[in-house]
């Protein structure tokens, strides 16, 4: 993405905040935001492979250990976040195939807090420390998935969970609009990440070449996905708020995942 000055920061720079920024659409992301010359905040559960990632940025970032599921991780995470935040990218996820039988409170309750509660208690540091007269806008994109309206056999908690999280997008963007915060959600369909190979293994698939039949495009790379969400970070795609965005391909053909 190539840098644009704002009024509010001359040089383009911004400073944004990515969960899951050790793997998968959250790696690709920071590589590319990196590139760009952003300040970034980088949130992951392993200490270790934030360190790495870390070391390996031209731009210093600060790292963010925390599991996201955690009430009192998160908190002390929230307590960390700088007064200005330009971009916040939740990315944070975990894949879920499981059959009813198997689905109990606390593996819902993890989910939900992993993808729904987390994302709202970092919106709402976020917009409790944004002054009301801030001259700079603020994009929050959320990763959902295609699962929201369209899950597979097994994927009841998952689903659920992203579509709690899309309802949220929505609801906020009006709330928060009056600050310059705008929210979206984009629903990726079928990834070239390591999430993908381990649904492909817990639906007993072996070969990639099978799963990249399953959509009419074929199986998407991060890189792809991580075009679109750098449009939403920019204050070129400041009209486009509280949607849903699917990109996946076309869709499935003619089969359900």
């Amino acid at each position: 993405m190539t840098k644009r000055a704002n009024p509010a920061n001359p040089a383009g720079q911004k400073t944004i905040l990515v969960t899951g920024a050790t793997s998968g659409i959250g790696l690709a992301l920071v590589r590319q935001l990196d590139q760009a010359g952003h300040r970034l905040l980088l949130v992951g559960r392993s200490a270790e492979a934030l360190a790495q990632l870390q070391g390996s940025l031209q731009q210093p970032g600060t790292v963010l250990p925390a599991d996201l599921a955690d009430s009192t991780q998160l908190a002390a995470l929230v307590a960390q976040l700088p007064e200005r935040i330009d971009g916040f990218v939740h990315a944070a996820g975990m894949e879920s195939v499981v059959p009813l039988r198997m689905v109990n409170y606390d593996k819902f309750d993890y989910l939900m807090r992993l993808h729904l509660y987390s994302f709202v208690e970092i919106v709402r540091q976020i917009e409790r420390n944004k002054k009301k007269d801030a001259d700079y806008l603020t994009s929050v994109v959320a990763l959902s998935s295609v699962a929201s309206d369209g899950g597979g056999v097994g994927q009841t908690m998952y689903a659920a969970s992203k579509a709690a999280l899309e309802a949220a997008v929505r609801v906020l963007a009006k709330e928060l609009a009056p600050k310059r915060i705008r929210l979206n959600a984009i629903k990726p369909g079928i990834v070239d990440t390591a999430m993908t190979r381990r649904w492909m293994r817990r639906i007993g698939i072996a070969d990639a070449a099978e799963v990249d039949s399953l959509q009419l495009n074929g199986m998407a790379q991060p890189e792809e996905i991580v075009a679109l969400i750098e449009f939403l970070l920019s204050d070129l795609s400041r009209h486009i708020v509280g949607t849903q965005i699917k990109i996946d391909g076309g869709g499935p053909t003619g089969k359900v995942f």
